[in-house]
């Protein structure tokens, strides 16, 4: 299967190729440094990813050797929607909103997010993905996770603490900003509750400052305060709950609230 556009207007310019290099129909190219039509590689800046070459190009055509014209569909529309092919990896739903690299000049590696040329919005098929192409230079977005827990998901410690990994994972590169909760139904029954919010490498406090209560019901929430860890990510890191109880975590009766994390990625 060849790389398809599904919407989106259709930009075509005309540019010369590079000599005798094959290209199937819309394999993805970029300019090389002469100037001239090249495959992209999974080692291509995105800011250099020029668009989709138009026209099949054989080592029998007469002018395989030659700099001759190709018509190239452009991609500095990012709105545009492609089908593109999965070369190495497996589609989850998971990947849905992150973006991966080139496999080659006509598939994508779901195993790599290094230069991101891709960003996956649609699973279509064990083997097919639907997205856009990143071709502008690298840029900094803010990713906000939101999750409702409840005192039933937290595993007891066999002490007076409960703890919750949550369910996202903050990759490697990013840069942790800030956590609140929100909808605080009081985790009572014990005589306290104290939260903090950490990573399941060993870090309890991570990402807040203090131990906060949780203790009384609050609808409007808490700021948990500014990460008093390292905010940079070296490596992926899944993001950890712990609330301590007066004495015994066995003893708290009730308690629910919606955590909030928010990181910067650079795609």
């Amino acid at each position: 299967m060849e790389i398809t556009q599904i919407s989106g207007e259709y930009n075509i310019e005309p540019y010369k190729k590079v000599a005798s290099e094959a290209f199937a129909f819309n394999d993805v190219v970029t300019k090389n440094s002469s100037g001239y039509l090249t495959k992209a590689t999974s080692a291509t800046p995105r800011a250099e990813i020029l668009g989709l070459i138009q026209r099949t190009v054989l080592s029998t055509d007469d002018d395989y050797a030659s700099n001759t014209m190709c018509p190239v569909l452009l991609l500095e529309d990012n709105n545009n929607e492609f089908d593109m092919p999965v070369e190495a990896g497996t589609p989850v739903q998971a990947m849905v909103g992150k973006a991966f690299d080139l496999n080659s000049e006509d598939g994508i590696d779901l195993t790599k997010s290094v230069k991101k040329h891709f960003r996956v919005s649609r699973v279509i098929s064990s083997t097919v993905v639907r997205g856009r192409f990143l071709t502008s230079g690298d840029q900094a977005r803010l990713v906000t996770y939101k999750q409702t827990v409840a005192l039933a998901d937290f595993v007891d410690g066999g002490g007076a603490s409960g703890s919750l990994a949550l369910g996202c994972t903050i990759p490697a590169g990013a840069v942790f900003v800030q956590s609140m909760i929100k909808n605080l139904t009081g985790f009572i029954g014990d005589t306290t509750a104290v939260m903090v919010v950490g990573d399941t490498g060993g870090d309890t406090d991570r990402y807040s400052t203090g131990t906060p209560s949780v203790f009384t019901t609050a609808p409007a929430g808490i700021d948990l305060g500014v990460p008093s860890g390292t905010k940079f990510h070296a490596s992926a890191v899944v993001p950890d709950v712990l609330i301590t109880a007066g004495s015994d975590w066995g003893l708290v009766s009730a308690g629910a609230f919606e955590i909030t994390l928010m990181w910067y990625e650079a795609d």
